[in-house]
């Protein structure tokens, strides 16, 4: 038998009041904002959708002022060269 959702919601309220993980409570307000975590910097830094989004649309406007940009071609040949 399916739960309705308003049981299913009072079913998670009582979880939630529960939990003493802030990591935890901070992963769930992430979810519930949509704002969770969907990439990594080069150094390993988690970025969140709209860090990410942040992030590209810089790229994006140092591209239109002019930044060097490199083919994927390119950038292979450069890697393959290293390798030698």
């Amino acid at each position: 038998m399916e739960m309705n959702i308003e049981a299913h919601k009072n079913q998670l309220i009582k979880k939630l009041i529960d939990v003493q993980d802030e990591k935890l409570l901070d992963k769930i307000d992430a979810i519930l904002n949509s704002d969770f975590n969907v990439a990594q910097s080069i150094d390993g830094v988690s970025l969140t959708k709209s860090q990410y989004i942040a992030h590209i649309e810089s790229i994006s406007e140092s591209v239109a002022d002019g930044a060097a940009t490199y083919t994927s071609e390119e950038v292979r040949a450069s890697i393959l060269s290293k390798k030698k």
